[in-house]
């Protein structure tokens, strides 16, 4: 694929994209079809209903170029209709319909895309049927929903389950981010015969990273991060902030930055001050993104996660890259990356077990070899990494088209 005709066309198909009322979501999704735009034509679709107001037209398509990938955004107005059934129906057909408007403006003047791949099923998986019908084009499908996992149990629906075995049936190859999703998607009745693991990549800028040497120098007081969309359900930062409390009252040799921005970030603040935790032991910073996020973590000793469920976040893919250890609750395939050599892990919901395992590190009861960790990382992390595995993927399926 040395010259531009011999590249494949790819079209991404995106259920989760940063967009104009939020940037955060499906970040990891941008991120494989940046990947793949190092060495294939990469294009990508994404559709965001916004509620019904007079300054909202009924379609509105943005399109731009960025790093390699050509885009287009469609925002779609969401009907006013109050019938669920007959605004659901509305509403469906705005989103397939906003999609095709999308494809039409992504699409290479006068050639077909060679594969479709479809990020988070169902509703775009019906899209791919369609191509492979009409087109005969394959496509494989990314899967990141946490859904399937048995703890969520939110994968139902008889119709919904039929329609998501069929895409998956017709799929030529079924990539996960962990082995515990593959798990779940078996168990839930979504058998493939060509299911892989492709990790979540990590932002250029992390490579590219290191921590301020000047502010880390003799440093006496650790420095502990936590990096998440501030969703407490899921994220369980209640329980990480009673953590903190209690190390607080008894050492002050540390000190926690929580980086990000959610529906619960202004509870788990007042949540905070309720627990009287002394301002020197806990920064909220808010969202941060790009180099300052990178900085930021690269300054840390440990990343700390405290989950109640999880697929696999590429956040600790971002921690390793700049070679800090991970401290996590052993949920979702969080274990699959994480042992003795690059942090630890401790049951969901042991606040204790968290505590101690904080305490140990901070005694230096444990070390971690941070050249060993960044190493590992960057021969599996990188956009070139993932990106050769993807277009190898899909040069693979059209040769047994073939």
């Amino acid at each position: 694929m040395s010259n531009k005709k011999s590249r494949l066309h790819i079209l991404h198909l995106a259920r989760w994209y940063p967009n104009r009322t939020d940037p955060m979501p499906g970040l990891f999704i941008q991120k494989h079809a940046e990947s793949t735009a190092l060495y294939a034509d990469a294009a990508l679709v994404y559709a965001h209903g916004l509620p019904a107001k007079t300054s909202v037209p009924l379609y509105d398509v943005q399109y731009e170029e960025k790093n390699g990938v050509r885009t287009a955004r469609v925002y779609y107005r969401l009907p006013r209709i109050r019938l669920s059934f007959v605004s659901s129906a509305i509403g469906l057909w705005r989103f397939y319909r906003a999609l095709f408007k999308g494809i039409k403006k992504v699409k290479p003047a006068g050639e077909n895309f060679d594969v479709l791949h479809v990020h988070v099923l169902t509703r775009l998986g019906m899209v791919a049927l369609f191509y492979k019908w009409r087109h005969n084009t394959p496509y494989i499908i990314t899967e990141h929903w946490t859904r399937y996992l048995p703890v969520r149990n939110e994968f139902n629906g008889w119709w919904r389950k039929k329609l998501t075995r069929q895409v998956i049936k017709k799929a030529s190859v079924v990539t996960t981010v962990s082995k515990d999703l593959t798990r779940a998607m078996k168990q839930s009745g979504l058998p493939h015969p060509d299911y892989r693991v492709v990790y979540n990549v990590v932002d250029p800028v992390f490579f590219t990273t290191e921590p301020d040497k000047q502010k880390d120098k003799n440093k006496a007081i650790k420095e502990l991060v936590h990096v998440s969309c501030f969703t407490d359900v899921q994220k369980n930062i209640s329980g990480l902030l009673r953590v903190i409390q209690k190390l607080a009252q008894e050492r002050s040799d540390f000190h926690f930055t929580l980086v990000g921005e959610g529906a619960d970030l202004e509870q788990m603040k007042q949540e905070a001050l309720m627990l009287n935790i002394p301002d020197k032991a806990l920064t909220f910073t808010g969202l941060l993104e790009g180099k300052a996020l990178a900085e930021t973590m690269a300054q840390a000793d440990a990343l700390v996660l405290f989950s109640h469920y999880e697929n696999m976040p590429v956040v600790i893919n971002e921690s390793f890259v700049l070679g800090v250890p991970v401290f996590s609750t052993r949920v979702g395939g969080i274990d699959e990356m994480i042992n003795e050599n690059n942090g630890r892990l401790v049951p969901r919901g042991d606040e204790e077990a968290l505590k101690k395992v904080l305490a140990d590190f901070l005694d230096g009861k444990f070390t971690f070899d941070k050249k060993k960790i960044k190493q590992f990382a960057r021969q599996h992390f990188s956009p070139e990494a993932t990106g050769q595995m993807l277009v190898k993927i899909y040069q693979d399926i059209l040769k047994k088209r073939k």
